[in-house]
């Protein structure tokens, strides 16, 4: 009974969207996204980015998430990101590479 509760709670994949953005609300503000994207590094952009995936993929790992605890990451994600005002081709960008990330299969190397 447990683990069919287990099954429908999603609590842990909403609370991940919101600390990945609140990270991203942290280090980039989207005022500094939206009006002076040009003096943004590429590589801050893509090492934040990064940072984000590997804190997703651990915790699919972790908990082990189907499809539909993915899909509600990243609609919460890409949701949190829109309300806390960043333009939408980042948005989508962002979302499409947690997205990817997600669907990844993971090889483990024996040693």
């Amino acid at each position: 009974m447990i683990k069919l509760f287990r099954l429908f709670n999603h609590e842990a994949e909403k609370t991940l969207a919101l600390e990945l953005a609140a990270h991203f609300v942290k280090n980039i503000p989207p005022k500094l996204m939206d009006q002076r994207r040009q003096v943004l590094s590429a590589n801050k952009v893509s090492r934040l980015l990064e940072q984000a995936f590997e804190k997703a993929k651990d915790h699919q790992e972790k908990v082990g998430m189907g499809f539909i605890k993915r899909a509600i990451l990243a609609n919460m994600f890409k949701w949190e990101l829109k309300n806390n005002g960043y333009p939408q081709d980042f948005i989508e960008v962002a979302t499409e590479g947690l997205v990817v990330e997600l669907s990844r299969k993971t090889i483990k190397v024996k040693s």
